[in-house]
Order: structure tokens, then sequence, then C-alpha cells
């Protein structure tokens, strides 16, 4: 059990993505053939002005993780306040059927040919520029944009405090 005082990391304000990628199958060491990986995030942040870049918190032992660290790239799909039932359909492992993961559509990137979900209020397409293996139980992505659209200027992205999930990790 964490021994931090009053929840402190829940504090934190988090809001909620769908990242996504792709990787070829003879680059990865679970799979064999083409391998697309979806899954709900929250630890997300800006890194860099210019040139503009983020950095993502992905789960050690998830798919993400070994795509994204194979394709060297991934995409940022971030969610409306409208967008609240994609947090568990994303939440568990992925399923492609056509151009649809977990049954929502998606276009491949224009620079990464990472998934671009259709229903989100925007996006981000980012190339990998640095691995962060810390002791703890995520590695840090940071990405560098090179692709990006807002699709939704007016839209208000969705909190983790407007929803019932928690994720601040001290138990």
């Amino acid at each position: 059990m964490h021994t931090v005082p009053e929840n402190i990391l829940d504090k934190l304000t988090y809001g909620f993505y769908i990242a996504t990628t792709r990787a070829k199958g003879e680059d990865l060491d679970t799979r064999e053939k083409d391998y697309v990986a979806a899954g709900t995030v929250s630890w997300v942040m800006q890194s860099s002005f210019e040139p503009p870049m983020v950095t993502m918190a992905i789960q050690k032992d998830s798919d993400l993780n070994e795509t994204i660290g194979k394709a060297y790239r991934f995409a940022i799909n971030v969610l409306g306040k409208d967008d609240r039932d994609m947090i568990n359909d994303f939440a568990k492992d992925s399923s492609v059927d056509g151009q649809k993961i977990n049954g929502y559509s998606f276009l491949n990137g224009m620079k990464t040919d990472s998934p671009i979900l259709e229903k989100c209020l925007g996006y981000m397409e980012c190339e990998v520029t640095d691995i962060i293996k810390t002791d703890g139980d995520h590695v840090l992505f940071i990405g560098k944009v090179v692709n990006h659209e807002l699709r939704e200027p007016e839209a208000m992205p969705l909190h983790e405090w407007e929803t019932s999930k928690h994720y601040g990790g001290i138990v």
C-alpha cells in the first residue's frame, strides 16, 4: 500500500484519451501479423512548445506498450464530454473489424498510419522521440506532434472528475 497522505495524487487533473498505434507483425515479439493496439489513457501532457511534443504514460504490461515501442509512432484521440462510453469500450483488448476498433470507425493517420477515431473532438499523430522506462508500472513515451486536427473547437474535453472513473494511483 502506498503511503502518500490524503491521496494527493487524486487531486491531479486528468483527461481521457484513446491512444492508438499500428505495427508490422515482423516487428513484434508476441504476434506474427500486423497489429493495431488501442486503449484508454489519462496520463498525457504537453512537454514542449517548439517543436510541439507530448508525453504519455502507458502501462508496462499492455499491448500498447509493446506496439508503440516497436512502431515508434502513435495517435492520441482526444475525448469530449459526449464520449464517456468510449472509456470502457477501450479499457479492454483491441478488437479490429475492417475499419473499426471496438466498434468505432477509424481512418488511417496521414503521417503515422496510426488509427484516428472518427468519433473524437480532435487528435494528434506523434512520432516517438524518447522512451523512458521507469521503476514504476508505466513507461513514458515522448512524441513529436507531426499532424493534428481540432475537429470541434467549441467542444470541451472530458475530465476524469466528470466521470465515475478513478485512476489516481493510490489505494
